[in-house]
């Protein structure tokens, strides 16, 4: 996975490999994962609004459970300042 901090705000990148593991953690999981197993490049503004949201570049299924989708945002920037 990487962040990076841009003037605008910021940028994710998730591997397949980081959203799954991030699903499956030991006593952390998240049962019926829609976000599992997906690429992920997400942009938030500096308020921390999503700007931008590409899920396995533009194909297959487009759809994913919000409430995952930010949960996996907080922990990912878990450690990054601000």
């Amino acid at each position: 996975m990487r962040i990076k901090e841009i003037a605008q705000g910021r940028i994710i990148w998730a591997s397949a490999n980081n959203t799954y593991d991030w699903a499956h953690r030991y006593r952390s999981s998240w049962p019926c994962s829609t976000l599992s197993n997906k690429r992920l490049f997400i942009e938030q503004d500096q308020n921390g609004d999503l700007v931008d949201l590409v899920i396995n570049n533009g194909k297959g299924n487009q759809e994913l459970d919000v409430h995952e989708l930010n949960a996996f945002i907080e922990d990912a920037l878990k450690g990054v300042k601000s």
